[in-house]
């Protein structure tokens, strides 16, 4: 073979290798790949968000498995929009709105479902379970009573009068528990509106008229500012058409922010005592302003909380209180972080100084592994006792992210004895604490500082 015919041999055999190569390349392409991993399921798949056109948000979980749909309409505007000197009008609002219909329980009940209603500092709200195939007969009716106004003079006086009757029960019977909580409030907040009662008081509430219950009303139900969460053996398209049809024609407005002005500032310890000399028993709170709930260091003071909350309950018997819990609330705007104690007189100044030294120390030296371990393993277990419903409408209030519920563990999983003591430091520099005194007040107590 002459060198040109080995070169066209050469040639060929390459030519045919590549194309070969080419053949298997495409065999290789046209393979179908695998299929992506199926979505992991968690107790939020499926959940669904819609709105109607004016503005009310609707979430729905269908669950087969439920018996009952569970319902809550909120409105995200609560006590905190009290006007001065009107305190409790807010929840006078609700229990007019409702009170429009004196049968609404037995209606509710005749369709084998129940109601509540009630208001708390950032919201007003409406939960009722019921039967899936009543949904629609219980939306209509309470369209009829938050849509349509029903603040007549009738439903007014009923409802005015009373919350008055009740207002003047309670101030004639007010415990000793209630006078602290009160007490302890108005000493953090001042004039800010978390200082005041949710349910007002007799002088307030005398003061209200028809035209500011109207007023507020207009100002705050509104549906560009609500939501809706329905979790049960319901379809999404049903709910929503249940609220297209009875909601629809609710009326959007400009909402109202909370844009108050912040709480004073403590810059020493404060020690307030109201003295009741026949008391058998003292009631001691103490604490100070925290943060809100979508601060970034609000889980931090929920594992203080516990934290401090079992301190509290492992002293010597001579300090011991009969009851105790430490509380840090999650608000739209600053809440509190406090103790709540009830002790005998003669061991309420050793508590009272055994926890004030005991949230001071949580700034000042970090605290064990077990005992972050216990209180994160707590609030996990606290959390997890909430409902579906619950969990949805905190992420609404709050303005969550939507995977919240799912990520959260992994943020108490991942706080450190340091993040502990930096976040005290933080609250403690921010705002010194305020101790109040109901009951025997005796001498140890009246000069402790």
């Amino acid at each position: 073979m002459n060198l040109s015919k080995l070169a066209i041999v050469i040639f060929a055999g390459l030519g045919l290798a590549a194309a070969a190569s080419v053949v298997q390349a495409q065999k290789k392409s046209q393979t179908p790949s695998a299929p992506p991993p199926a979505a992991q399921l968690t107790p939020y798949s499926g959940v669904e968000r819609d709105s109607l056109l004016n503005g009310l948000q609707v979430i729905t979980l269908e669950r087969s498995s439920e018996p009952m749909v569970t319902c809550d309409i909120v409105v995200v505007a609560g006590a905190m929009f009290d006007p001065a000197g009107k305190v409790g009008l807010s929840n006078l609002t609700q229990n007019i709105l409702l009170g429009a219909n004196p049968r609404l329980k037995e209606e509710m009940a005749s369709l084998q479902g129940k109601i509540d209603w009630g208001v708390d500092w950032d919201t007003a709200w409406v939960h009722f379970e019921i039967p899936p195939a009543n949904v629609d007969t219980a939306l209509e009716i309470l369209g009829r009573l938050l849509v349509i106004e029903n603040i007549r003079p009738q439903v007014f006086s009923q409802q005015s009068d009373e919350a008055l009757a009740q207002a003047r029960a309670n101030s004639l019977r007010i415990s000793m528990a209630e006078r602290a909580d009160a007490t302890f409030f108005e000493q953090i907040y001042g004039d800010h509106p978390y200082g005041h009662a949710i349910n007002g008081d007799e002088r307030s509430l005398s003061g209200i008229r028809q035209g500011d219950v109207l007023d507020y009303y207009r100002r705050f139900y509104l549906p560009n500012d609500a939501f809706a969460v329905a979790v049960g053996p319901v379809r999404h398209e049903r709910i929503m058409r249940g609220f297209r049809t009875f909601f629809g024609s609710w009326a959007k407005g400009q909402v109202v922010p909370s844009t108050f002005r912040p709480p004073p500032r403590a810059n020493s310890l404060r020690l307030i005592k109201t003295e009741v000399p026949e008391a058998t028993a003292v009631e001691l709170r103490g604490g100070l302003i925290a943060v809100k709930l979508t601060d970034p260091d609000f889980i931090a003071t929920q594992v203080m909380a516990h934290i401090l909350d079992e301190r509290l309950k492992q002293v010597p018997a001579s300090e011991a209180a009969t009851s105790v819990k430490v509380n840090a609330p999650g608000r739209l705007l600053p809440g509190p972080f406090y103790f709540s104690a009830t002790v005998p007189p003669d061991r309420a100044a050793a508590f009272s100084r055994h926890a004030t030294d005991s949230l001071a120390a949580l700034a000042t030296a970090q605290v064990t592994p077990d005992e972050l371990a216990s209180a994160k393993a707590a609030l996990k277990a606290q959390e997890a006792a909430l409902s579906i419903n619950e969990q949805l409408r905190r992420i609404e209030v709050f303005g969550l992210p939507k995977n919240y519920p799912l990520n959260w563990p992994g943020r108490v999983d991942g706080l450190k004895q340091a993040d502990i003591q930096r976040v005290a430091k933080r609250l403690l520099e921010a705002n010194a604490m305020t101790v109040v005194v109901v009951g025997k007040v005796d001498d140890q107590i009246k000069s402790q500082r």
